[in-house]
């Protein structure tokens, strides 16, 4: 990583007195320089987002997928019995360097800094981070403590909300390195380890992107350096309202090791590494050939099916309740024979989901009866029957997809799939056989000029919601723009930067919470858009490159056509850019210091005992007083 981009703005802040720099509280070595008092602290008084931070809308920072987290299958059906504890870790073998030669190494600069700068992080980023605070090197980049942190952090509250929900059998009131999943490969390992990887896999992705993307003179943009600032603020005005500092309440939401400078640091480098990113995607082509070969090797992915299921609960507390849930789903599958069947099915397997939620919703309408919440309930879940999955999207494993979109599987086929984590048995009736996705979408870049208005409610009905001069002046800025457009090169590119710097469309840009760029939007099915807008998309005589104004309620659309084509055609080309993205993060060299990460994994891990703690003690506090009122 090339720290000198990243340190220019706080470089050209430090005060100058009779010309000279005072730079004296630091000092250099191998072009890091190394604060001389530890002791360190953010002035700013001022704390959070209850929430995690980076998007308004409370999603999840960092850009994993819009799906749940991946989950693999603890347990092979039919084979429930093999309970094997081997644990297996993927791990580079430790290079032996006697003690001697690394003393002889660093003693000399031990000697002039301390102990504590190799021992002690300092909470600093890029060039001003001592040893202590590197956790990993992704090629030439050093990765900082604080920045694993931050990102375990937000791994581990994406997972325990999914574990609230059920997604996952994890007891967020227990230590996670005795709790255990199983990795991408089926391996079995600890919770901990799991976060640990996958919060190693998050920094090394946008470390690498951030590094070609510095390379290739990619840039945050000013409307994103304005949603940096907002969010350095949202920080310290939740500080202040709840009466701590700025670093106190970093280091409470995000990582012990976690400080301001982290978290701008962090969010710089994940839109510009976004940037890269759409960039990447918006001048890589693809060609028809490379589309069908992908497709030949993949046609499965690229297919839909239809199909019944009921989902039985699962105990996995040992074998005897494993083969007891075993055998329950096995007589439910007995009895699917067709929807009618599985209907049927659904009042006495849901039973306590039904009754749940039938009494959720009457404590909201206090009119509705116990029969009619029941029934609705009832209703809900008979819906719930039905789905639709394409293969790239299906929820099971690749044994279980390959028999279900298989041609050689004959409708009215039945397979039960077992996700331990999960806590369920997925029982399947295929019902119709796969067919390619074929459905007309077109792919598209917008950029959105919304009329001024002082009114910011939107209106019930359809009518606008604009005067006439509002609407004359946004077509003039409408107008502007093409100018500008047509003034550039006229590539996809141009015009996404164009996007990025006046599209009030924030989700398809950089600026919203998607992951956007540029105001793409791919792979559109028919119906999704307003009229004029897919109109105008799939007009026969549209060509790659094509632009034009749309109106709209929303406002003028200036557009650019990319293509019309098939579903499956339109998702193979979005897939193909992505994985040469991967292949970019795959052929990157992480090390990973094994110290370091223990060091933040070990705090948390005493922050979580400390919080959990103060949880129950709080708890029993009340219950006692409580009791102590009734008296």
């Amino acid at each position: 990583m090339d720290d000198k981009d990243l340190n220019k703005e706080n470089e050209e802040k430090v005060t100058e007195v009779s010309g000279e720099t005072v730079d004296d509280t630091l000092e250099e070595q191998d072009g890091i320089k190394y604060e001389t008092n530890d002791d360190w602290e953010f002035d700013a008084n001022a704390p959070t987002l209850d929430d995690n931070i980076v998007f308004e809308n409370q999603e999840y920072s960092i850009s994993f997928a819009d799906e749940k987290p991946s989950s693999n299958a603890v347990s092979q059906i039919n084979n429930f019995d093999n309970n094997s504890n081997q644990i297996v870790i993927n791990k580079e073998p430790l290079k032996f360097v006697p003690l001697a030669i690394f003393l002889a190494a660093v003693i000399a600069v031990v000697a002039v800094f301390g102990v504590r700068y190799y021992t002690i992080p300092n909470g600093k980023e890029g060039k001003y981070m001592n040893p202590a605070s590197v956790v990993a090197t992704v090629d030439d980049q050093k990765i900082s403590i604080g920045m694993f942190d931050y990102y375990y952090a937000s791994i581990v509250s994406y997972y325990e909300q999914y574990a609230s929900y059920g997604y996952y059998n994890l007891d967020t009131t227990k230590d996670y390195s005795k709790q255990y999943t199983t990795d991408d490969d089926g391996n079995k390992i600890s919770w901990q380890k799991f976060f640990e990887t996958e919060a190693l896999k998050e920094v090394e992705q946008i470390a690498t992107y951030y590094s070609k993307a510095v390379k290739d003179g990619v840039t945050i943009t000013s409307a994103q350096k304005k949603t940096i600032d907002s969010q350095i603020q949202k920080l310290k005005d939740s500080a202040s309202q709840n009466d701590v500092s700025l670093d106190q309440y970093i280091k409470a939401n995000f990582g012990s090791y976690c400080s301001e400078d982290t978290i701008k640091l962090m969010l710089e480098q994940y839109y510009v590494s976004a940037n890269y990113k759409g960039k990447y995607k918006s001048e890589t082509k693809v060609t028809n050939d490379e589309v069908d070969k992908y497709y030949n090797e993949h046609k499965n992915d690229y297919k839909k099916i239809e199909f019944y299921y009921i989902a039985s609960e699962y105990d996995s507390t040992d074998d005897a309740s494993k083969k007891s849930s075993i055998k329950k789903a096995e007589k439910i599958m007995a009895k699917m024979k067709d929807k009618k069947s599985v209907i049927a099915l659904v009042p006495d397997v849901y039973k306590s989901y039904i009754e749940s939620e039938a009494q959720s919703s009457m404590e909201k309408d206090s009119s509705l009866s116990e029969a009619k919440a029941k029934e609705e309930a009832t209703k809900t879940y008979e819906n719930n029957v039905v789905a639709t999955v394409s293969g790239s999207d299906a929820p099971f494993d690749d044994e279980m997809n390959d028999w279900l979109f298989s041609d050689s599987t004959k409708v009215g086929s039945k397979k039960y799939y077992i996700d331990e984590e999960a806590g369920y048995i997925y029982i399947v009736l295929k019902t119709s056989n796969a067919s390619i996705e074929n459905d007309e979408t077109y792919t598209v870049r917008h950029i959105l000029v919304t009329p001024e208005s002082d009114n910011d409610s939107l209106s019930s009905s359809n009518e606008t919601k604009y005067t006439d001069a509002q609407w004359e002046k946004a077509k003039k800025k409408a107008d502007s723009i093409v100018e500008k457009f047509n003034k550039t090169d006229k590539s996809e590119y141009a015009f996404a930067k164009l996007a990025e710097q006046y599209s009030t469309d924030t989700a398809s840009t950089s600026s919203g919470s998607s992951d956007s760029f540029g105001g793409l939007y791919e792979s559109v099915a028919l119906g999704q858009m307003v009229s004029d807008f897919e109109k105008w998309s799939t007009d026969d005589s549209r060509k790659y490159g094509d632009t034009g104004i749309v109106k709209s309620d929303y406002g003028y659309h200036i557009m650019f056509f990319i293509n019309d084509c098939p579903e499956y055609e339109s998702k193979i080309i979005a897939q193909i850019k992505s994985d040469r993205l991967s292949e970019m993060v795959e052929k990157s060299k992480i090390k990973v210091h094994e110290n370091a990460v223990k060091k933040a994994v070990d705090k948390e891990k005493a922050a979580k005992e400390i919080a959990n703690t103060a949880s129950t003690s709080n708890k029993s506090s009340s219950s006692a007083a409580d009791t102590q009122s009734s008296k």
